[in-house]
């Protein structure tokens, strides 16, 4: 027999925890973590041998962060990539409007 289950809708977690963590560190720009169960809408598939898939997140403009799915290599630790080599990985995988979302921010921050 099915039983009727009621519920509410609650905040994404992985949003609030990358919120604190760029809370926490405002001199960084990008983050490196792993994917949580479920955060994307479709399934990441196979990230390829010797490869896992991981979330490169990008702080944007207004404390609205940007979240892409990459793989990289296993041996590659999350809290171990620095600053300028997530800009560049950023930079080979982002879409042309990720990328202008982040330009906007930098202009910003120059001027």
């Amino acid at each position: 027999m099915a039983r009727k289950l009621s519920g509410k809708v609650v905040a994404d977690v992985t949003a609030l925890a990358d919120k604190a963590w760029f809370d926490a560190k405002p001199e960084r720009d990008f983050m490196l973590r792993d994917p949580a169960p479920l955060e994307f809408k479709e399934p990441l598939g196979d990230a390829g041998e010797g490869f896992s898939w991981r979330v490169l997140v990008v702080r944007l403009d207004g404390g609205s962060r940007l979240r892409l799915p990459i793989s990289l290599a296993w041996d590659l630790h999350n809290d171990h990539a620095k600053e300028q080599h997530l800009a560049v990985i950023f930079e080979q995988v982002a879409p042309e409007q990720a990328k202008a979302l982040r330009a906007a921010v930098v202009a910003k921050q120059l001027n």
